[in-house]
């Protein structure tokens, strides 16, 4: 009878070890399945590599984080800090890696703002300069102006047949009214309204082998003042 109580004792002994194991197991389960899916790779594409690695270093802090509840609210407010950035996209590749596929902003101008230079972006932002080494002859505009209406501005420019490649200076004037300085030093003056037609004459009368003036002055409707300044 003894021995059958100490076999007993024995037994739950082995069963209570057992449950606590296997407890200590599924623990151990349960964390390793955790951190599986845990963001352990952050990868940028589509820029410099100097910005590239610049924004994967600003969003180290989201690793260790689930990769199915990164917030995307926060992640997008951390792309927002990059004014030259135009667009993204969020690519996960499961367990543990996203891939951030970005598009650079096209420069399009330079200005000056508080005195200090700024390029115009097609994303409808002026970006500071320091980001970038270009070298190519941007326009450079003047007068207070949205980055929207230079946008508009140089889309109604498009389609005409000026070449905005041969554009020096933009004038934004308080009245809405926009002037143009050609790298051939021919000051192009436009009208308010009718602007499209304006470009149109504007591109003709240059083109024009008679033409020998440097101003354009169409401010007028209906009336065309061509001269020197």
């Amino acid at each position: 009878m003894h021995q059958q109580k100490g076999k007993k004792k024995y037994l739950l002994f082995l069963f209570l070890i057992l449950v606590f194991l296997s407890s200590i197991n599924s623990q151990v389960f349960i964390e390793k399945k955790s951190s599986f899916l845990n963001l352990k790779s952050i990868e940028v594409v589509g820029l410099d590599n100097m910005k590239n690695s610049e924004i994967e270093q600003n969003l180290n802090f989201l690793k260790n984080t689930n990769i199915f509840f990164i917030d995307r609210e926060i992640l997008h407010n951390q792309i927002r800090k990059y004014n030259f950035i135009e667009n993204y996209n969020i690519f996960k590749f499961y367990p543990s890696k996203i891939i951030l596929k970005v598009k650079q902003a096209n420069i399009l101008a330079r200005t000056i703002k508080n005195s200090e230079m700024f390029f115009i972006g097609s994303n409808g932002k002026f970006i500071n300069i320091t980001k970038f080494n270009n070298t190519r002859e941007l326009p450079i505009v003047f007068g207070k102006f949205t980055p929207e209406k230079f946008i508009f501005f140089k889309k109604i420019l498009n389609q005409s047949d000026l070449n905005y490649n041969n554009i020096k200076e933009i004038f934004f004037f308080p009245s809405g009214r926009i002037d143009i300085k050609t790298k051939d030093n021919i000051q192009i003056k436009f009208p308010l309204e009718n602007l499209e037609k304006a470009m149109i004459l504007a591109n003709k009368i240059i083109n024009n082998k008679n033409f020998k003036k440097n101003v354009i002055d169409l401010r007028v409707p209906n009336q065309l003042i061509l001269s020197n300044e």
